[in-house]
C-alpha cells in the first residue's frame, strides 16, 4: 500500500470519518442514518411504468441511495463508506479512488431514477468515490420508474411537470418544489431557441452542462444554498432578469450571482418578517378596530344554482352575526379563466379576506396564496393549501346517505336515476354514499348514475333527466346546482331527492328529501377567529387536518331535509335513529365490508375507510349502473 502513487488508504480513512459522523448525526435525531434503499420506498407505491433511458450523463448531487437494502448498511446516507479499511469492500474502494486519479472511472453505473432522484443498481463502490471528490456527474445506464399520477400529491404533480420538460429538453440537473417552474423555463429556452435559431438539442445540453453548471458552482460558493428555494429556482430568477448570456465570462457572472443572492435574501428575509409578525400578532391578540374585509367569488348567479345560494345564505348570516366589524361583497358567475385576475383586483380594493366557493377556484386561489402572502384566502372543496390558504369542505356524504336509505325503501321499481355534474371524488364519494343508504334497506335497488359534466346547462340537464326517466326509473337523485331535474321529475309525477333545497313548495308532491349545506356556522366560526387575530390553516394532507377540513352532521353545517308527508313513518324512524348515530359519531358510514362494481372489496369487515382515502375516491359500489366514468380531478378534462 505504501508503494502506490496516490495514498488511497489514507483517503478511505477520512471518507470513512465522513460516514461515521453522518450516521452519528441522523441518530442523534432519531432517524436511520444509513443509505436509502429504493425497493423499500417504492414497496407500497403504484409504478405504472418503467422506461429505459439507456447511458445517460446524470449528476451526482441527485444520486441518493442504493437499490438493494441488503447494501444499504455500507454506505451512510451521504454514500460515504462505513465498512473496515482492511475488508475486501475498502480495498475496492481504493482500488477505484485511485483508477479515478489516475484515468477516470469510465463504466457507467447502473441505476433506477424516480421522482428525479437516482438510486444505484450497480456501482455503488464508483458513486462513493466520485461523491467522495465532489465530482460533478457520472454516466449511467438508467431505468426511470413512473409512479401513477396523484392529482393529490404535490410531488408527483411536480414530478409529471418535470416529465413533460424533460421529453422536450433532456435536462435533469434542474428541479423545483414548486409547481409551474418547469413550465416557465420551457418557455424561456424555447423562446430563445426559435429568437436565436439554435439547434435545440446542441442548445439544451449546452444550457445544462456550461450556463447551469457555471451558474449553480457559483452560486454554492456565495452560499446561496442557504435560501429557501432550489438552485433551479434561482436559476430562473436569474435568467428573468438577466436574460440568457452563452459566452458571459465568469467574472462577470460573480458579481451578477451575488446581487441576485442579495435580493432573493430580501425577498426571503420578508416573507419571514410576515410570517413572524402574524405569529406575534396571534399570540399577542392586539386588539384591533380595523374593519374585516371579506370578499366571496361565486361560480354561477345567486337565484338559479342552490350551491352559490348555500353560500350566499353564509354571506348573510356572518352579517348579521358581526354587524359592522365586517364588511363583505360578492361576485357572481365568475368563469374558472377569469377567477385569479379577478383575486388580484379584490386584493387591489383592500379585500383581507377572499372566499372562493368552488373546486374550479382552486388553482387561481393557490396561485394567488403564493403571490400575496399578507392576504387570507379559504377555498371550498379544493385540497391544495398554502400558510395563508386555508380549504374547507363538509361531510355531505352524510346525509346523502340517510337520502338514500329513504330511497331505497320507498322504491317499488328498483331503479332509481341519479344526475351530477362531474366525476369528482366529491361527487364519487356522494354517490357511494346514497348508494351505501340504498343497499342497507333495499339490496336489491339498482342506481343508474348520469353526468352532465357540466356545473350548469339547462340543456344537458333536460335530456340526462330524460334519459334517466325512460329507463323507467320511479325515484329521481339530482347533485345538481339548478332545479330542472326536479322540476321534470314532477311534471312526470316521479318522486325526486334533490340537492340544497330545504322546501317542497316547489313541488310538494313528488320531492321527499334533501341533502343541503348551513355554512353559516362555519364562517362564523373563521370570521370570530380572524377578528381575534387568530389564523390556522387547515390542509388535506393528514389525518388530523382532514378532521377540520371534514365539518359533518355533528357541527350542523351538513343536514337532512325530510318531507315528513310522502314518507312512511316506519322508514322516518329508522332514518333518524341513524341521524342520531351518524350525529354522535357512533356509525361510520363507509365501514366494511364494502364491495365495488368490480367485486373487488375495498374494505373489509369491522374496518373504515381513512379520511385521506375519502378524499380521493375512485371507485363505485357495485349496485351502481349506468355512465361509471373514470374519476377526474380537474373540470379541465375534454371528454
Amino acid at each position: 500500500m505504501n508503494n502506490m502513487r496516490f495514498d488511497s488508504s489514507k483517503e478511505y480513512k477520512i471518507a470513512k470519518k465522513m460516514a461515521e459522523r453522518e450516521v452519528l448525526y441522523w441518530q442523534s435525531r432519531g432517524k436511520d442514518g444509513y443509505l436509502p434503499a429504493l425497493e423499500e420506498i417504492i414497496k407500497d407505491k403504484n409504478i405504472i411504468s418503467e422506461n429505459s433511458l439507456g447511458v445517460i450523463e446524470i449528476p451526482i448531487k441527485k444520486i441518493k441511495g442504493t437499490y438493494y437494502a441488503s447494501r444499504k448498511s455500507a454506505f451512510a446516507k451521504n454514500f460515504m463508506p462505513l465498512l473496515e479499511e482492511d475488508s475486501e469492500f475498502a480495498i475496492k474502494w481504493m482500488n477505484l479512488f485511485e483508477a479515478q486519479q489516475e484515468e477516470g472511472i469510465r463504466d457507467a453505473i447502473v441505476a433506477y431514477e424516480y421522482l428525479n432522484k437516482f438510486y444505484v443498481m450497480e456501482g455503488n463502490k464508483r458513486t462513493s468515490v466520485l461523491k467522495y471528490l465532489d465530482s460533478p456527474s457520472i454516466m449511467a445506464n438508467v431505468k426511470r420508474l413512473i409512479p401513477k399520477y396523484d392529482e393529490m400529491d404535490i410531488n408527483i404533480r411536480i414530478y409529471y411537470e418535470f416529465l413533460e420538460f424533460y421529453e422536450k429538453t433532456k435536462i435533469n440537473m434542474i428541479w423545483f418544489k414548486r409547481e409551474g417552474g418547469f413550465k416557465e423555463l420551457e418557455k424561456i429556452l424555447i423562446d430563445y431557441v426559435e429568437k436565436n435559431n439554435e439547434n435545440p438539442k446542441e442548445f439544451f445540453n449546452f444550457l445544462e452542462k456550461s450556463i447551469y453548471w457555471d451558474f449553480r458552482k457559483i452560486y454554492h460558493e456565495l452560499n446561496g444554498e442557504k435560501l429557501p428555494i432550489t438552485t433551479g429556482e434561482a436559476f430562473l430568477f436569474y435568467l428573468k432578469k438577466y436574460g440568457i448570456e452563452k459566452n458571459l465570462m465568469h467574472k462577470n457572472l460573480k458579481p451578477k450571482i451575488r446581487m441576485l443572492i442579495k435580493e432573493l435574501e430580501n425577498i426571503y428575509i420578508e416573507e419571514r418578517k410576515n410570517i413572524l409578525q402574524e405569529v406575534f400578532t396571534s399570540l399577542i391578540k392586539i386588539p384591533t378596530e380595523k374593519q374585516l374585509k371579506i370578499a366571496f367569488i361565486y361560480r354561477n348567479y345567486i337565484n338559479e344554482s342552490t350551491w352559490v345560494q348555500s353560500h350566499e345564505n353564509g354571506r348573510i348570516y356572518i352579517e348579521n352575526k358581526f354587524g359592522d366589524k365586517i364588511s363583505t361583497y360578492f361576485v357572481e358567475n365568475v368563469k374558472k379563466e377569469e377567477s385569479y385576475n379577478l383575486i388580484k383586483d379584490l386584493i387591489n380594493q383592500e379585500y383581507n379576506l377572499i372566499i372562493t366557493t368552488s373546486y374550479d377556484y382552486m388553482d387561481s386561489t393557490y396561485k394567488a396564496a403564493i403571490e400575496f402572502p399578507n392576504i387570507k384566502f379559504l377555498n371550498c372543496a379544493g385540497y391544495k393549501s398554502y400558510r395563508n390558504l386555508s380549504v374547507y369542505f363538509g361531510r355531505i356524504y352524510q346525509p346523502k346517505f340517510l337520502t338514500g336509505l329513504i330511497a331505497g325503501a320507498i322504491t317499488k321499481k328498483n331503479k332509481i336515476g341519479y344526475i351530477a355534474p362531474y366525476p369528482l371524488p366529491l361527487f364519487v364519494r356522494s354517490l357511494n354514499a346514497f348508494a351505501l343508504g340504498v343497499k342497507v334497506v333495499n339490496p336489491y335497488a339498482k342506481i343508474l348514475i348520469k353526468w352532465t359534466k357540466k356545473w350548469m346547462d339547462h340543456d344537458i340537464e333536460i335530456q340526462k333527466t330524460n334519459e334517466l326517466i325512460n329507463e323507467d326509473i320511479d325515484i329521481l337523485v339530482t347533485n345538481m346546482d339548478s332545479l330542472v331535474p326536479q322540476k321534470i321529475a314532477d311534471k312526470k309525477n316521479i318522486l325526486s331527492i334533490g340537492y340544497n333545497v330545504i322546501s317542497d313548495n316547489l313541488t310538494s308532491k313528488t320531492y321527499i328529501a334533501s341533502a343541503y349545506w348551513e355554512w353559516g356556522r362555519f364562517y362564523k366560526k373563521i370570521v370570530g377567529r380572524l377578528l381575534e387575530n387568530k389564523w390556522s390553516v387547515t390542509t388535506s394532507k393528514n389525518l388530523e387536518d382532514l378532521k377540520k377540513y371534514w365539518y359533518g352532521m355533528n357541527k350542523g353545517v351538513v343536514k337532512l331535509y325530510k318531507n315528513s308527508k310522502l314518507i312512511p313513518g316506519q322508514t322516518l324512524r329508522i332514518v333518524e335513529a341513524m341521524e342520531e348515530l351518524i350525529k354522535n359519531n357512533n356509525f361510520d358510514i363507509f365501514s366494511g365490508p364494502i364491495i365495488n362494481n368490480n367485486n373487488k372489496i375495498i374494505v373489509d369487515k369491522d374496518e373504515s375507510i381513512l379520511d385521506e382515502d375519502l378524499l380521493k375516491m375512485n371507485w363505485y359500489l357495485n349496485n351502481i349502473e349506468g355512465e361509471l366514468e373514470k374519476v377526474i380531478f380537474s373540470t379541465d378534462k375534454k371528454y
